[in-house]
């Protein structure tokens, strides 16, 4: 009989150690094993030979077998904000543009902006009078974005064309002015006039600043030179001159006047010369 209760004894001992062994084991398995993702996180499992990432709202089971895990949180873009997203297996970039929550697939990295150091990049706003040149590094094509629009973004290997912060402004012209633009690609020259706003093209810019009109009348003429060609020619009709695309102007001229006792000689270009005298009124 007391064999027996002592037989009992060990039996209910053995399991009570048992119990607790599983239990420890089970916390161990549920602390280690066992991962709470919330709706704003992911969990990445880097396997034996594999990367794979499960999104939350869930409760996530490892496997026995893993190198390494963790739940990260996702990176969460506003009305006005963007990331560029490169997979380090494939090396292709994408971009992201919020309002989102940005969710990973495996191997994906989210690349700091090298100016701010920030994941998160801020996009453009155009006005009316704005506009910007994205060049894309990977294809050598150039992009325009006209104003008036909200949250301009470059593509993943664009940057811009102009300077640091991208954004120009379009010229404004007057009436009475006007600018020469030329293609870089193709060395057309074109004439814009006012009144207008000026954009350039992907592969434009601009002939020195804007220029004034010349007012020609009775007492203004202009000396015109067709580049072209390279004829000159007098331009006296009154009215606002502004040259042609192949024109340019050499000098404005005003009329010389001629006292009753004042004369001039006048050479041209064949070195004959003519004498001008002012005429007497009687």
């Amino acid at each position: 009989m007391i064999a027996f209760e002592q037989h009992i004894d060990q039996y209910v001992i053995a399991h009570i150690i048992a119990s607790i062994i599983f239990i420890v084991l089970s916390l161990l398995y549920f602390k280690f094993y066992v991962k709470l993702v919330q709706k704003d996180e992911q969990l990445v499992v880097r396997g034996l030979t594999e990367e794979t990432i499960q999104n939350g709202p869930k409760i996530a089971w490892l496997p026995l077998l893993t190198k390494s895990s963790e739940v990260r949180k996702v990176l969460s873009l506003s009305q006005m904000e963007y990331c560029v997203v490169k997979n380090i297996l494939s090396g292709e970039k994408r971009v992201e543009v919020g309002p989102k929550m940005v969710f990973l697939q495996p191997y994906d990295v989210v690349k700091t902006d090298d100016s701010t150091g920030s994941k998160k990049r801020n996009a453009l706003s155009l006005k009316a009078n704005e506009y910007v040149r994205f060049v894309d590094n990977s294809t050598g094509k150039v992009r325009v974005e006209y104003g008036e629009q909200g949250c301009v973004v470059p593509g993943p290997d664009e940057v811009f064309l102009d300077g640091v912060s991208g954004k120009r402004k379009a010229m404004d012209l007057q009436v009475f002015e006007y600018v020469k633009v030329q293609d870089k690609r193709t060395g057309k020259v074109r004439t814009e006039r006012g009144e207008k706003l000026v954009f350039l093209g992907p592969f434009e810019e601009y002939l020195g600043s804007k220029q004034t009109a010349v007012e020609v009348d009775e007492e203004t003429s202009v000396l015109v030179r067709n580049k072209r060609t390279g004829q000159q020619h007098l331009v006296t009709e009154k009215m606002l001159f502004i040259p042609t695309n192949d024109e340019e102007v050499m000098e404005v001229r005003q009329l010389t006047k001629l006292a009753d006792y004042e004369a001039c000689i006048v050479r041209g270009k064949t070195k004959t010369t003519i004498q001008f005298t002012a005429q007497l009124k009687k």
